[in-house]
């Protein structure tokens, strides 16, 4: 998506070009990158693509050669008649979408919601993307839980909470709790071709992004608690986002040395 040389960065670490770099700066590459991993994650890459160095070295010819495949088939000038085939959602859709677990029960419930407003968008002709997409400034199709909840409420079509709590962890698909899908809420609720059996693709199936590799979680979707960590965080990531703030420059105004770190007070 952002055109990224990904071994240029590489080269830098490993000036006698032998295809290795330590874990450390394997590490250190994809933080410049702006790839956020976990700990889990990092250590996941470099136990698949470690060496038979006793240093723990990091083949990152390989791993570049995986990744430039979203570009092109790697050594195709080798096979001049060899073909590339083209890259799908398919090929993406494990990295672009990651749904919250959910039960059997709550699944089944989920099926009974969504029949609900169906009949309710299509009984009150409510248009409900417009109202969705004020609060998507960037059109990247996913609004706040807190923004979402308020829409359906504006709508007229809010409902309890252990109803709505399950809405929400339906249309979760960043592995956050924090974010909510209103696109493909839309879509399974007020789309054209389902309510007026009209348009392109009537009867074709909208399941886009298949719900796989699903992530538990014991985080409780909707709640108000000050001893909650995450629900913390996610406040602050959507004031950030309402708000615009580059909270970074505000910290490295008491870290000089940009060692990353401040004292609590």
């Amino acid at each position: 998506m952002k055109r990224v040389r990904i071994e240029e960065f590489f080269y830098d670490f490993d000036k006698l070009r032998k295809g290795k770099v330590t874990k450390k700066q394997f590490e250190s590459i994809l933080s410049m990158l702006n790839f956020n991993l976990t700990f889990n994650e990092f250590d996941a890459l470099a136990a698949k693509y470690k060496t038979l160095d006793p240093e723990y070295m990091f083949d990152y010819v390989k791993f570049c050669a995986n990744i430039n495949a979203a570009f092109t088939t790697y050594g195709i000038q080798k096979q001049p008649t060899a073909g590339v085939a083209p890259v799908t959602i398919n090929n993406t859709t494990l990295a672009r979408r990651k749904y919250l677990d959910m039960t059997d029960d709550e699944i089944q419930a989920l099926v009974d919601i969504l029949e609900e407003y169906k009949k309710a968008v299509k009984i009150k002709r409510i248009h409900m993307k417009p109202m969705f997409q004020d609060f998507d400034i960037t059109r990247n199709q996913h609004v706040t839980k807190h923004q979402f909840l308020r829409t359906l409420g504006q709508l007229g079509v809010t409902a309890p909470e252990a109803v709505l709590n399950i809405l929400l962890k339906a249309y979760m698909d960043k592995g956050n709790v924090d974010e909510v899908n209103y696109f493909d809420f839309c879509n399974d609720v007020d789309s054209p071709e389902q309510l007026f059996s009209v348009g392109r693709g009537y009867n074709h199936s909208f399941d886009y992004y298949p719900k796989t590799k699903p992530r538990i979680t014991g985080i409780d979707i909707k709640k108000d608690l000050p001893d909650d960590v995450d629900d913390i965080i996610a406040k602050l990531r959507q004031t950030c986002k309402e708000q615009r703030v580059r909270i970074a420059e505000f910290f490295r105004d008491f870290d000089k040395l940009r060692s990353g770190y401040i004292t609590e007070a």
